[in-house]
């Protein structure tokens, strides 16, 4: 079922994603026993995630040095606003936050990353897919371009995962953040509906990739304004009027100030259902969307024949 992903001695052997693929597998089996397609299904699919975590999980240690500066990046990042923060002291623009600028350009470091993943990662690794010529081969095998596009973005969205937990772990211990008051629910629950809203993007975005090759609409708006707009590193209160209104366009904007609303000032749900109920609504509609643009480019990839070109 994995052809080529099974290349034990040469990628290592990830432990923990091995016994979740065994798992799934045996209990494939059983689900052909009592001839339950529903849940054959479901299984079958998880089987041939847990797969595509798998090769991707050992190829990301194989490349030793890589994967430790991916963890020195997020230091030098975290002190680098921590350095910021203590030139700049405390704002009056932050009043609404209760915080410094350092734990709250913190936050913004680490929610933007997953837009980073679904978005920049994502699309670069099948960008990489398209240069090595494998995507045709890919696609041919039992598994449908949706559930491919879905399992390669699995890998990048776990390990972007463990880089934010590092992220709170070096920004507590080392540098001091605090977050005594952080409502962790709500914060979870704000990571629920942010995460498939950048999947979905990136999904959409690789469509997009497959048939144009080169140039990326999705990546250029999403990345590029959200990183000016959404209030990364600043509020959104220091933009003109009409750019607020184009920052609430975006769903990083919502997903950072819910995000900051639990884990700085330990709002509630209540407090926040506004932020959520967007963040719901722009998963809600980019749900049909990202069929619907992944139907048309992959019926016209197929008809130029474009798996097959780079």
């Amino acid at each position: 079922m994995f052809f080529y992903f099974r290349t034990g001695k040469q990628l290592g052997n990830p432990i923990f994603a091995w016994a979740i693929e065994m798992f799934l597998s045996n209990t494939l089996s059983g689900c052909k026993k009592i001839k339950s397609q529903a849940l054959y299904r479901l299984i079958d699919g998880m089987t041939k995630a847990a797969g595509f975590v798998r090769k991707d999980m050992a190829i990301a240690i194989s490349y030793k040095f890589q994967f430790i500066f991916q963890f020195l990046q997020v230091f030098f990042s975290i002190a680098t606003i921590f350095f910021i923060g203590k030139m700049l002291g405390t704002s009056s623009l932050l009043k609404s936050y209760r915080t410094d600028y350092f734990s709250f350009a913190l936050v913004g470091l680490a929610v933007a990353s997953y837009l980073k993943a679904g978005l920049v990662t994502l699309t670069n690794d099948m960008r990489q897919i398209m240069n090595q010529g494998v995507l045709e081969a890919m696609c041919v095998c039992p598994i449908g371009y949706k559930l491919l596009l879905f399992c390669t973005a699995l890998w990048p969205f776990i390990f972007e995962t463990i880089r934010i937990t590092f992220y709170f772990l070096v920004g507590m211990v080392i540098f001091g953040a605090r977050f005594s008051n952080a409502n962790w629910l709500g914060a979870s629950i704000t990571m629920i509906l942010t995460i498939p809203i950048f999947l979905m993007l990136g999904m959409i975005s690789c469509s997009i990739l497959v048939l144009i090759k080169r140039g990326d609409p999705i990546n250029w708006i999403f990345s590029s304004a959200s990183g000016l707009l959404a209030g990364t590193m600043f509020p959104i209160s220091v933009l003109p009027n009409w750019l607020r209104v184009a920052a609430l366009c975006l769903p990083l904007t919502h997903s950072l100030e819910a995000m900051r609303k639990f884990l700085l000032v330990g709002a509630s749900v209540q407090e926040v259902r506004i932020n959520l109920l967007a963040l719901f609504l722009f998963m809600a509609a980019l749900f049909p969307v990202t069929f619907f643009v992944n139907n048309i480019c992959m019926s016209r990839a197929r008809r130029f024949g474009a798996f097959s070109t780079h």
